[in-house]
């Protein structure tokens, strides 16, 4: 129980009493603001500055681990089954689920005869708008009215509100034509209304459930099996999952710095070079896989040297622990020095520790024979 500095001299490592969280833990997590666990496999608490715990979010699939990234004051999160933010020391949807499409008939009013295009979306209390399925069409053969039922319920409390959008007569673009209370099942449309607001979130829907999630210049992303999903711009709560990219194998690491983002695969470790999705460029930049999971992210500084404080990956693959630059340049640091034991999964943090920078890595897996350090 020994440090080893640059100089070779061997200094005993301080104890510490263990602070304790009752129950068994997974998917340990911080930010240095906020720290976040699974406990008993089903429950996400958050662990508060004097080690008491606040439940955040029960009944989640056991034996799944979780992933976190921060953006903006709030934490994303997915298990590859279910999603969330945290947000206020709370836990809430991470996007709405889209309402169904109601049924509409004719009625009384002035509209002119022609086609009309309809959506509803839900409006959540923070100002958040659900995205919206293909818009129903009906066709007023004479002057009339539109009268829409069945629309959907949503089950989520924090929904408030309906919007209700029409085309005008003809009209591909649909407009707000009312806003109605959660709750209400039917809206009446009998006169053209100002059209001043546009359906904006149309084909958009809530963020999908991945295995990991990470942030890039304000959009979320989603791994979700071989395949990568982004948020809209200034929207991570928003994704149109016709848009993403897939790969030869499924996605077992996941970095996103300033000017791209490193993906790792059982066999690959790939740079997408771009600040936005729409700019990136597949690149592989290691023909050797990642391990699963391990992988942080830290100041370069730390672990090259004093050379600049962009920020970069740190992660396990099965040739040894690589820092990942911005950029796409990747350096392997115990390639050449020392060989550890390939598992299926991992972690890795980055610390400072007594003058010194540490890289700790933990490894999970079977054990292989043959398979040992070197």
């Amino acid at each position: 129980n020994v440090d080893i500095d640059d100089s070779q001299r061997v200094a005993r490592r301080y104890g510490h009493g263990a602070a304790v969280v009752s129950g068994a833990c997974r998917s340990l997590w911080s930010d240095g603001l906020t720290a976040l666990v699974v406990r008993n496999d089903t429950t996400l608490v958050q662990i508060l500055p004097d080690y008491t715990l606040r439940t955040l979010r029960t009944g989640l699939t056991p034996g799944l681990d979780m992933s976190f990234e921060a953006l903006a004051a709030r934490v994303y999160y997915s298990n590859g089954m279910e999603t969330g933010v945290i947000e206020g020391g709370r836990s809430r949807s991470w996007g709405l689920e889209i309402p169904g499409v109601p049924t509409a008939t004719t009625a009384g009013g002035v509209l002119p005869a022609g086609r009309y295009q309809f959506a509803v979306t839900y409006l959540r209390s923070d100002g958040q708008e659900s995205g919206s399925n293909q818009a129903g069409i009906i066709a007023l053969s004479d002057i009339g009215g539109i009268s829409l039922s069945g629309i959907t319920v949503s089950t989520d409390p924090e929904v408030l509100k309906v919007a209700v959008y029409f085309s005008r007569r003809d009209g591909e673009m649909l407009y707000r034509a009312g806003i109605t209370p959660s709750g209400d099942t039917t809206f009446s449309y009998q006169l053209e209304a100002p059209m001043q607001v546009p359906l904006r979130t149309q084909h958009l829907r809530a963020a999908p459930a991945g295995q990991f999630v990470d942030t890039i210049n304000g959009r979320t992303l989603v791994a979700r099996g071989d395949t990568l999903y982004f948020s809209e711009p200034y929207a991570p709560e928003l994704f149109d999952l016709r848009k993403n990219f897939r790969f030869a194998g499924p996605i077992i690491m996941l970095a996103a710095l300033d000017t791209g983002v490193y993906v790792g695969t059982e066999a690959r470790v790939i740079w997408l070079d771009g600040k936005t999705p729409e700019e990136w460029g597949y690149s592989e930049r290691l023909m050797y896989g990642a391990v699963r999971g391990a992988v942080t992210k830290t100041s370069r500084d730390l672990v090259l040297d004093g050379q600049g404080i962009k920020r970069v990956a740190v992660f396990a693959t099965k040739q040894g622990i690589c820092v990942g630059e911005d950029g796409g340049g990747i350096i392997n640091l115990t390639r050449e020095r020392y060989a550890y034991p390939i598992q299926d999964k991992g972690a890795v943090v980055v610390r400072q520790h007594r003058g010194m920078v540490q890289c700790l890595t933990a490894l999970q897996g079977a054990e292989v024979a043959g398979n040992a350090s070197s």
